[in-house]
């Protein structure tokens, strides 16, 4: 066999875009991941690229360059993505869909694979979070100052270890390499169709951005510098109907059985005299609430890089991240809160969902503030030296952290009870109350105005409350990373990269801390009588309309001022970082190794190039956690009682285990166009922070319990758990085989096949542990505690991508392009109901869920016509239903978000040179946000948030 060796390949160097493994010189011997590897590859294949048909062009070129399985989008300039939002780009990759929030792309999936499955970075670092898991809140990183965003699909040994279901990575520019004095800049409006319904808002919003690259000789060198802001003002209001958290089954019937909120026993009417699941019976909620809600985010970012080339062997990088999320809700709830009270005339579905029924219930006047304040900094320092011919080094050293501070501020009115009628409807349509009245025996003649006397504070005259809320995040991630990447003369084996990473992460979640204050019973007339001050006139137009809510408004209170009325003197003041159980406080250090080989030779005439590689990484887990302290108080007949006092016991545990990452990337050139590509790896994901909690919660134990002795009463499931410190990684093994046709630079059509197998099942769980109790440690078995079974599920799917510019047809046709891509996922995963209110055998009749995340169907349709001038895109997004879970709580019921379909239109006009006039529809048809629990038709929320419109104009140097 005569093998090709790299100084004759590369003559061929820009018809097969394979710069990053043959070059030489000293880009190409790159000691980094391979994201600089790429970066590498577009300086050498020269692309201009600033609109809509060149991030086309510029993705096939890196899915083409790339030895992994990865795809893209990314463009030359800063700010020059054609997307409102990174995480807009990030659903034009094939396999890439988003959760809708309030209107826009929010939680990333990739392949079907749950966000908790996936990895992101910022140039190949990992990024810090400001919730208790590790989804990156990608609205700190605007689209106006990042310059790509790539998608691993597969995993080479040099890449950060983390994703099972691939690695999110963004992109920063680099000046030097930019090699340009540019300068743009954006002021943009928005207007939110929504928003325009307040009575004191006409709907329009601002956001403004601009950047300034440049770059110097200095000496023999170059010096480049990069700077960009962006900010602005968001409205993002929602009219929504949603359910509490909590759902149980009940079999019983007020009107037959009698009795208060519902139950499921044999001997209620529905059994028939058998076992009560043999029978009929329905799942409900605690509450059901229509909710108007005003919101606003204020962002600000800023993004800056330094580059400096001294000499042609040394290259120096610095960049940092700064942004300021300050953000509202005002929130204002009209809530049925005793929805389980008196339940009769009920009527289901086949799956036992309530299609009607009759029940009693106060309706409540709810209003909530919520603020909360977000900043985000990260830096990084990387540098390469070029030492020999063969031998390059490179340095990394990076910080990224975040603050989450969040306060609530929250008040209750509520009426005495009265009878309704509920009837469920359709997915968008808000559930009806039909009839409210106060005689169960004489519904039509004891029928009250309810519309009406919801606008009457007076109506809210049996109870009230204030509450205050206060939780705090602070996530802190340093990382220093070592690489070496040698050329070899070693037959088919063209480099030798090896490298050493240590990474530490501090978080710290300080559980939410709440203080509240019920009115007292003889203070409850004066103090709503007070309260009558705080109305204000209701604040919009047209509410549930879209929806068709079965009410339209309901009187309105400002909440500071209704809170001050109930609160009087008092003060309430909730101290997040006061120790408590569910407080996180976590040490996550990683060290990792890796050796990994680039290749290229011939198989049967045909070209074949690749790596083959391993990662060792070590993970060391510290995590402290709180119980609370007790005293044991004895009586006279021998029982015991726990006594909470001042003080807690310390909770610590350690933890620490290795992975070993083989990784093996496959390409074999069938033609010049076509290429056939394998991977096979080892694949791990971590669990989400807030699951290494190690508080442990006692329950209550009174005199009235029985136990004679501590042991006795610990050791009855009254401890539970608030994490598990002891949880490993999730691992899995990935196989993909795909086939690439590439004609020209501005079409392409792709084929893959892949297949996962994973271990990731999450149950809660017992353990064996020591508790302290007045001093003395006993033994006990701890209750749910969070557990990742071995119970291995596999995932397989094919992914199509067609990407193409009709060049050939005659003007103005010419410029008219599309991209279709889909993705089919299939999987035996399954997810049993764990409803903690929902019975063991009624549970074990729900159709299990499948993986967390996973969407059967994800396409998305782009067509767009882009010429001198202007330029349309019309984009349809479909994603299919898919699980989504309540946080880390294991004993929730099953959620699944519905079926999401969504219209986007965007148009540019190139005014002159330097001027661009854009304008965009988010959202253009208005689908509501759906979710159900258990089975289709429960809808625990339906959310209209409406259309978003942007239009602004862009200047370019």
């Amino acid at each position: 066999m005569t093998i090709r060796k790299q100084n004759k390949h590369s003559l061929n160097l820009k018809k097969t875009l394979l710069a990053s493994l043959i070059a030489m010189n000293v880009t190409s011997v790159s000691a980094q991941s391979e994201q600089e590897q790429l970066t590498e590859d577009d300086q050498i294949e020269v692309i201009e690229v600033s609109g809509l048909r060149d991030s086309y062009k510029n993705a096939i070129s890196t899915k083409r360059a790339a030895v992994t399985i990865v795809d893209s989008i990314s463009l030359e300039d800063m700010g020059a993505l054609p997307d409102n939002s990174v995480a807009e780009t990030l659903e034009r990759i094939t396999g890439v869909a988003a959760d809708r929030f309030k209107g826009g792309a929010s939680e990333i999936s990739i392949r079907g694979l749950g966000p908790f499955l996936g990895m992101s970075t910022l140039n190949g670092r990992a990024i810090s979070s400001g919730s208790g898991n590790r989804s990156v809140a990608f609205s700190q990183f605007p689209s106006e100052l990042v310059n790509g965003v790539k998608v691993y699909k597969s995993q080479s040994a040099n890449l950060l270890e983390g994703g099972v279901s691939g690695v999110i990575d963004l992109g920063t520019i680099k000046p030097v390499d930019y090699g340009k004095e540019n300068f743009q800049a954006e002021v943009k409006g928005t207007y939110d169709e929504y928003q325009s319904k307040l009575e004191d808002d006409n709907g329009f919003g601002n956001k403004i951005s601009f950047s300034y690259t440049n770059t110097y000789d200095v000496g023999d060198g170059q010096l480049g510098f990069a700077i960009g802001y962006a900010g602005g003002e968001s409205p993002r209001p929602e009219e929504t109907y949603l359910t509490s958290s909590t759902l149980r089954n009940c079999n019983s019937d007020y009107g037959l059985d009698g009795g208060s909120s519902c139950s499921f026993n044999d001997s209620n009417a529905a059994a028939n005299g058998g076992d009560a699941i043999d029978g009929d019976y329905y799942f409900i909620s605690n509450a059901f609430t229509y909710r108007q809600m005003e919101s606003v985010e204020d962002d600000d970012a800023v993004i800056a890089a330094v580059q400096w080339k001294p000499t042609d062997k040394l290259d120096i990088n610095f960049d940092a991240q700064w942004s300021e999320s300050s953000y509202f809700e005002d929130r204002h709830d009209l809530s049925f809160d005793d929805a389980r009270r008196r339940v009769s005339n009920w009527q289901t579905n086949d799956d036992h969902i309530l299609t009607s029924y009759t029940g009693e219930s106060r309706i409540a006047n709810m209003n909530e503030m919520r603020t909360r304040d977000e900043e985000y900094k990260g830096a990084g320092f990387n540098v390469k030296w070029q030492v020999t011919d063969d031998l390059e080094l490179a340095f990394d050293a990076a910080y990224s952290g975040t603050n989450r501070w969040q306060d609530r501020t929250y008040t209750r009115f509520r009426s005495k009870r009265k009878f309704y009628d509920w009837q469920q409807r359709n997915s968008q349509q808000f559930p009806n109350v039909t009839n409210v009245y106060t005689d169960f025996d004489d519904a039509a003649g004891s029928s009250i105005n309810w519309q009406s006397d919801v606008n009457d504070l007076a109506f809210f005259d049996d109870d009230s409350e204030a509450r205050k809320y206060r939780f705090e995040i602070d996530d802190r991630i340093r990382s220093t990373k070592l690489d070496a990447k040698y050329l070899l003369d070693a037959g088919m084996f063209t480099f030798l990269s090896s490298g050493f990473a240590y990474s530490s992460r501090s978080h710290q979640n300080y559980g939410e801390d709440q203080v509240s204050k019920a009115t007292a019973k003889d203070d409850r007339a004066g103090v709503l009588a007070s309260a009558a001050s705080c109305l204000e006139p209701w604040p919009q137009s047209g509410y549930g309309e879209d929806g068709d809510s079965p009410v339209s408004q309901w009187a309105y209170l400002d909440t500071s001022c209704a809170y001050s009325t109930l609160v009087g003197s008092d003060v309430l003041s909730p101290d997040p970082k006061a120790p408590s159980e569910a407080d996180i406080d976590l040490t996550e250090e990683i060290t990792s190794f890796y050796v990994m080989s680039d290749f290229e030779s011939e198989l049967g005439g045909m070209y074949v190039r690749g790596n083959v590689g391993v990662r060792y990484v070590h993970t060391n887990i510290e995590s402290k956690g709180v119980t609370q302290s007790y005293t044991v108080q004895t009586n006279e007949n021998g029982f015991i009682e726990l006594d909470g006092n001042n003080s807690v016991e310390i909770n610590h545990f350690e933890n620490s285990f290795s992975n070993v990452l083989p990784s093996l990337n496959v390409i074999l050139e069938l033609r010049e166009d076509t290429e056939l590509r394998f991977a096979a790896f080892k694949a791990i994901s971590r669990p989400d922070m807030w699951f290494y909690g190690a508080g442990r919660e006692v329950s209550d134990i009174t005199y009235d319990d029985g136990y004679t002795t501590p042991e006795q009463a610990l050791d009855d499931g009254n401890v539970s758990a608030r994490g598990n410190p002891n949880l490993e990684l999730i691992k899995s093994n990935n196989y993909e085989l795909g086939l690439n046709w590439y004609w020209e630079d501005e079409t392409m059509l792709s084929a893959s096949y892949y297949y996962k197998t994973f271990s990731a099942r999450f149950g809660a769980d017992t353990s064996d542990e020591q508790i302290i109790v007045d001093g003395t440690s006993y033994d006990t078995t701890v209750q749910g505690v969070p557990t990742i079974y071995d119970d291995e599920s596999s995932i397989q799917g094919v992914e199509f991508t067609a990407v193409h510019r009709f060049k050939t047809l005659p003007e103005p046709f010419d410029g008219l392009g599309l991209s279709l891509s889909y993705n089919y996922s299939d999987s035996d995963y399954i997810t049993p109901e764990a409803g903690g209110s929902i019975t063991e055998d009624a549970r074990a009749e729900v159709t299990p869920a499948n993986l967390a995340g996973l969407s059967e169907h994800v396409a998305n349709t782009q067509v767009y016509w882009e010429g001198e001038a202007a330029s349309i895109r019309l984009s349809y997004k479909y994603r299919s239903d898919y699980l989504k879970p309540f946080g880390n709580d294991l004993s929730q019921t099953n959620r699944f978000v519905d079926d999401q379909k969504t219209v986007d239109l965007s148009l540019g006009y190139k005014l002159t040179e330097q001027l661009t006039a854009k304008f965009e529809v988010l959202n253009l048809t208005n689908e509501p946000a759906v979710q159900q629990r258990v089975a289709q038709g429960a809808y625990n929320q339906i959310e209209y948030s409406g259309s978003k419109v942007f239009f602004g104009i862009k200047y370019k140097m």
